[in-house]
């Protein structure tokens, strides 16, 4: 067990017990196993509909740069929102935090090296933790007045960046500098909230671009840095591919390397995976076999839960989008529903037969 998490070993052998009471429940999928990746973020009334559907997780951006435009300043407006609809509908929100605030670089995707930077990435993460984590200030303060009567769904995962091993979202790919901002991330949620576990960021499996580096080999490089396997408890994978079978060995790939460093207890989640309903882009497919392959994947993901140690699936993406506000040749057409968000998508017929969703 992570050093974040020892402070909770009573608590987990009490829960432990609970569990093995009863094996039906523990062998069941739990209910935010099937999440969603929206483009942006989804209206009030979008959320409403995902929650229509048993939509269990929505993949949330936490910006630096949105939520501290500038030093010690705060704006939590937008964040509080989009968190609150989906926890209102019983969604669970999954965060990944990502970006350089302004004040730190200009670039977007520029890691916070210096030891300056890092200090300020980890008071960022702290003031996320102790607003967002089991009983934040959010859930305390705000969230009773603009949702009542409704549930509250604290963090219980946080992700650390987003494709960390492609240039195209990080600068440097570098384990090393990685390394650095998972430590600090560890050190500012156990300070505030250590029941948040840490995720890796979600890791294309073969990015392509000078300087990219397989998932598979950044992990492998990743576990090489002093401290470095202490600072998370899940890894997390976009195994993009033009079939299962393709998914399916970047998964293993990805599990060979967590067993020979001896930490195959590990949780993979799958924070993207999606193919597009037109025939455009090495992964569009057409709508039919969009439904299809969603299928064939979750149907996989759901058998092999265990053996993979599956801790989620989530598809990308809600809506169809604007070409011009996509970052591949197929992801315009990934959602689930068009754009005018009308009628579904064979693809949202096969998401729902998984949720028990209408």
């Amino acid at each position: 067990m992570r050093r974040r998490m020892k402070a909770f070993a009573a608590i987990t052998a009490v829960m432990t017990v609970g569990a093995l009471a009863s094996a039906s429940t523990a062998l069941a999928v739990p209910a935010d196993f099937y999440g969603l990746v929206p483009q942006g973020t989804p209206s009030a009334s979008d959320v409403k509909r995902m929650g229509q559907g048993k939509v269990g997780s929505a993949r949330v951006l936490v910006n630096w740069a949105a939520v501290e435009p500038a030093d010690d300043q705060f704006d939590f407006d937008a964040l509080d929102s989009y968190v609150g609809n989906l926890a209102a509908s019983g969604i669970q929100p999954f965060p990944y935090l990502y970006g350089s605030a302004p004040f730190v670089s200009s670039k977007v995707g520029d890691l916070p090296q210096s030891a300056n930077d890092l200090a300020e990435w980890e008071e960022f993460v702290r003031t996320i933790g102790a607003r967002y984590g089991q009983g934040g200030t959010y859930w305390s303060t705000v969230y009773p007045g603009q949702h009542p009567g409704a549930n509250p769904k604290p963090f219980k995962d946080v992700q650390v960046w987003n494709e960390q091993n492609a240039p195209k979202y990080t600068d440097p790919v570098s384990p090393s500098a990685y390394a650095n901002v998972l430590k600090s991330t560890n050190t500012a949620l156990a300070a505030v909230a250590p029941q948040i576990r840490i995720v890796l960021g979600g890791m294309f499996g073969k990015p392509t671009g000078g300087g990219s580096v397989k998932a598979w080999s950044f992990l492998k490089k990743l576990y090489g840095e002093p401290g470095a396997k202490g600072d998370f408890e899940a890894v997390s994978l976009h195994p993009y591919s033009p079939d299962v079978e393709g998914v399916v060995k970047q998964i293993e790939k990805l599990r060979k390397v967590l067993k020979q460093k001896k930490d195959k207890g590990a949780k993979l989640w799958i924070t993207e995976i999606g193919w597009g309903s037109d025939n455009a882009g090495r992964l569009g497919v057409g709508s039919k076999k969009q439904g299809k392959l969603l299928k064939e994947s979750f149907k996989l993901f759901k058998q092999k839960r265990g053996k993979y140690k599956i801790g989620g699936v989530l598809w990308y993406t809600w809506r169809d989008t604007n070409n011009a506000d996509t970052d591949c040749d197929w992801c315009s057409s990934a959602g689930l529903f068009p754009r005018n968000g009308a009628s579904p998508k064979p693809a949202w017929n096969s998401f729902v037969k998984f949720t028990k969703g209408s």
